[in-house]
């Protein structure tokens, strides 16, 4: 379960004394006039801690992938620095597609989707509450804001070189990261990012701080985007065994056979991304289509952000094939929240036997990445819905698992 706002006062409050006492001697915080970290012969043995945020719109599913970027930039750093880096792992918190009202979905951590201990075998990494053990209510000592060069004179002069600036702050900078008043900043400023994770190293090394946070990291891009290390991170992020429990319990009970499962995003991509959509009965057509060269299929998943009266609509145009959704009882969804009910949805469809998509949508890129993992068929991965009107559209791309 995640930790509610006494927890997590409480542990703070708890763990303060310990780093305090150790660093009382000595002021290491950032300062205008250049002072650095490098100096504490104490503190150079520590590990040093990496955070990272991300622009509070963005969805579950882009969050992962800003984490393999990130992931490979503290890859990089324990490879370059004489220091040991850790990185944070940010909670999550209420999402867009996060739709439950009535539940507190706030500072909620990793282990609770994803087994932890599976991606600390590849990368370095500790929950936020963990950190909170080592450093207490010790400031940070650097806030980092990144944003993007200006555009207008980009398409004047297009440069598409790695590089960064300090610069002027463009916005409103974020004073307050998950809901948390004790989370503060020695040192913040802006910093104008253009490349790749592992530039941000450069940026460290111009600050040599012991512990830092980076804003809006979706900025930074992958290193090599579809390469070994990046498959390599993507492996490790294994769902918790709890929601493949849950998963594989509904299976037993409903999917017996093969199955073939759909997901039909709706709601935002319908005013985002309306070419991409079909309307309810075309997707039934599209669905039926494929059936119809798998004459042993008779089963059919739909994993959807529909409304309830579209969903039955659809239902309604499926028949006679059986036709399941995962639904949450009250227990459940208390206990896994609506993150962990769309990854059950994610669980179910990256084991069927063919799986078709909504275009552009990174739910469906992330279903298509579990079942490369898994060694699964290419031409059973790879589908995507075509809109109304189109009768032949471009299929996904297909990024091959690299060992």
């Amino acid at each position: 379960m995640h930790l509610d706002s006494a927890c997590w006062c409480l542990l703070v409050l708890w763990t303060a004394v310990q780093f305090e006492c150790l660093l009382c001697a000595d002021d290491n915080s950032l300062s205008d006039e250049g002072e650095t970290l490098a100096g504490h012969t104490v503190l150079n043995t520590l590990p040093r801690y990496i955070l990272y945020d991300v622009n509070k719109p963005e969805g579950f599913n882009l969050r992962r992938d800003v984490f393999i970027r990130m992931a490979s930039f503290i890859h990089h750093m324990n490879k370059v620095s004489d220091y040991h880096w850790i990185l944070v792992l940010p909670p999550w918190h209420r999402l867009y597609h996060w739709r439950s009202s009535n539940l507190v979905q706030d500072r909620v951590p990793w282990s609770l989707f994803f087994n932890v201990d599976s991606i600390k075998n590849i990368v370095p990494v500790v929950e936020l509450h963990e950190f909170f053990q080592m450093n207490g209510l010790r400031p940070l000592d650097a806030q980092v804001t990144l944003q993007d060069f200006n555009l207008k004179s980009f398409d004047q002069y297009p440069d598409f070189s790695d590089k960064w600036e300090i610069a002027n702050c463009k916005g409103q900078v974020q004073k307050e990261f998950w809901n948390l008043n004790n989370l503060t900043f020695t040192k913040s400023l802006c910093i104008s990012f253009q490349g790749i994770s592992t530039l941000l190293a450069d940026i460290v090394k111009e600050l040599e701080p012991r512990t830092i946070i980076f804003d809006h990291a979706e900025l930074a891009l992958h290193n090599y985007y579809g390469g070994q290390e990046y498959w390599r991170i993507r492996k490790s992020m294994q769902f918790s065994n709890n929601l493949h429990e849950i998963a594989k319990e509904f299976k037993k009970k409903n999917l017996k056979q093969d199955y073939l499962c759909a997901h039909l995003r709706r709601r935002d991509f319908l005013y985002g991304h309306p070419s991409d959509v079909p309307s309810i009965n075309n997707t039934a057509k599209q669905i039926i289509e494929k059936l119809s060269l798998m004459s042993n299929i008779k089963t059919i998943y739909i994993a959807t952000d529909a409304s309830k009266k579209e969903f039955e609509e659809l239902n309604n145009y499926l028949q006679p094939y059986e036709v399941f959704k995962f639904e949450a009882d009250e227990r459940t969804l208390n206990n896994v929240l609506d993150g962990g009910v769309a990854i059950i949805d994610q669980i179910i469809c990256s084991q069927a036997k063919y799986f078709i998509g909504t275009s552009k949508s990174t739910f469906s890129f992330r279903i298509q990445e579990e079942r490369e993992i898994l060694r699964l068929p290419v031409e059973t991965t790879f589908n995507s819905f075509c809109g109304d009107n189109i009768v032949k559209c471009t299929q996904p791309t297909k990024w091959r698992f690299v060992e």
